[in-house]
């Protein structure tokens, strides 16, 4: 009996260590597979990011560079300011809790106003959107005209307690005229100084308080070329584009270009074409 009981008890322990090793195995590969789990290589932040219509657009402008902001960047929509003809701000939308990578879609009713007016609703939504959701700092994507109108804003005194920008994105922005209004294309150039050789209307609105833009900005200029001989996305010429740059120097700005070239790099075309879409959601969110 005794032998019996023994021989029993040597199979129960053999057994028993086999179902250890059993469930070591799994916990192990359980863990394996959570340490080897796809990390996603744009951020989690709660910078809200402004994204900012031309002159006569609207949010059509901007839809397709948020669409794909979402899809990509893992970013969410949550508010959209509606601005008034006579100023008045009004916000749709939820903003709940430490949403990831937060975007404001702006849209003018007056798609037409001057560069200052639209400025001055662009603070008026960054701030109303402030005092309902608290944050230090914002990013702006702007298209066209809503180019110069961000970077007026930029330059223009605020309140202390105003955020402070981060990231600026420029898409086609005509710093320094428009091919047909006070532009024409192949006529402008840069001097040896970095200076355009002809400052139009707008280069000299903001040039006149340059030197209150923020320092230290992360600056995204996206330039369209048609490849038709215009050296322009067919109503900004790329020395207008790039006179930014001259526009902000000695302001510790941190810049980068990207150019695109072809069709699909035309004035109103570039807020629908996925690779600019693509350049922006990786120069604000990409770790």
């Amino acid at each position: 009996m005794k032998q019996i009981k023994w021989w029993l008890l040597a199979v129960l322990l053999v057994v028993g260590l086999t179902g250890c090793g059993s469930q070591t195995t799994k916990k192990q590969a359980t863990q394996q597979a959570a340490s080897t789990k796809k990390i996603s290589p744009y951020v989690n932040q709660q910078t809200p990011t402004f994204y900012v219509h031309g002159f006569q657009g609207s949010a059509k402008s901007t839809n397709t560079l948020i669409a794909h902001a979402e899809k990509t960047a893992h970013a969410h929509k949550v508010l959209v300011a509606t601005v008034s003809t006579s100023g008045q701000v009004t916000l749709t939308g939820k903003w709940r809790g430490r949403v990831r990578n937060p975007i404001i879609q702006v849209v003018f009713k007056n798609n037409l106003a001057q560069y200052d007016q639209q400025s001055a609703w662009l603070a008026k939504v960054i701030t109303t959107v402030q005092q309902q959701h608290a944050f230090k700092h914002y990013n702006i994507v702007a298209h066209s005209a809503g180019c110069v109108a961000s970077v007026n804003m930029l330059m223009t005194q605020q309140t202390t307690t105003f955020p402070k920008i981060s990231k600026l994105v420029t898409i086609a922005g005509p710093f320094d005229g428009v091919v047909g209004e006070d532009d024409v294309a192949n006529q402008n150039s840069f001097l040896t100084s970095g200076q355009p050789k002809y400052l139009h209307a707008a280069y000299e609105l903001l040039a006149a308080k340059r030197n209150n833009f923020p320092k230290n900005v992360q600056l995204l200029k996206i330039v369209g070329t048609l490849n038709d001989g215009s050296h322009s996305d067919s109503l900004v010429t790329n020395v207008s584009a790039r006179s930014i740059k001259y526009l902000l120097r000695g302001r510790d700005v941190d810049y980068t270009e990207k150019d695109f070239y072809g069709a699909h790099a035309q004035h109103s075309q570039l807020h629908e074409n996925t690779k600019v879409a693509l350049a922006v959601d990786r120069f604000l969110w990409h770790r």
